[in-house]
């Protein structure tokens, strides 16, 4: 069973640099070119469906990418990005000396920031998503957010919630996470942030 996860097109919030997070940004004229191109690279793969977060860049990018592929769309709340509490809305040179924050990105699991869902919590969810995806096929495209997409590849790996900030997870980036049992979710990490978008 192959998870494939793609990262969604540039936000406006990721224009202007911002944590994002519950924010519902949509894409900017350049995501919505990225995401285009996206669907064009992704032709190269066999899918069974394509499942994104609800939230409108993910949203926005999975349409995009479905109707290039010609392919069922479903949404799943699960998806949905971690909730960044005290950096909503802030922008990464903002907090970049913040010792918490520092801290945080560190290991999550043994400094939370205020307000920042739960790393116990996270990664219940994304396990609930990843023992119900083998039901809709052998291989799924998955649209969500940088911070789902580092979650499913610690928890498939079995690396731990406190590496969840030691990946790279670009705008449209694709990674792939090869599913081999369940309850709990597990099994091989394939690739990492493969570009899809590059002219």
């Amino acid at each position: 069973m192959r998870i494939y996860l793609l990262r969604h097109a540039q936000s406006e919030g990721n224009k202007r640099g911002l944590f994002q997070g519950s924010l519902d940004f949509p894409l900017s004229e350049e995501g919505k070119l990225q995401a285009q191109r996206a669907g064009e690279f992704l032709k190269r793969f066999e899918f069974d469906l394509v499942v994104s977060s609800p939230q409108k860049r993910a949203l926005q990018t999975a349409r995009i990418v479905a109707d290039i592929l010609g392919l069922k769309l479903k949404v799943d709340e699960r998806l949905r990005e971690i909730s960044y509490g005290v950096l909503e809305g802030k922008s990464h040179r903002e907090v970049e000396n913040w010792s918490e924050y520092q801290k945080w990105l560190e290991n999550p699991v043994k400094n939370p920031l205020q307000g920042v869902d739960p790393m116990d919590k996270l990664q219940e969810r994304v396990e609930s998503f990843l023992n119900e995806v083998p039901q809709w096929g052998k291989s799924v495209l998955a649209v969500t957010h940088g911070g789902i997409v580092r979650a499913i590849i610690c928890t498939v790996g079995n690396l731990g919630m406190e590496n969840l900030w030691r990946f790279s997870v670009s705008n449209v980036s694709l990674s792939l996470v090869e599913l081999k049992r369940l309850n709990p979710p597990r099994g091989k990490i394939k690739f990492v942030n493969l570009p899809t978008a590059e002219v």
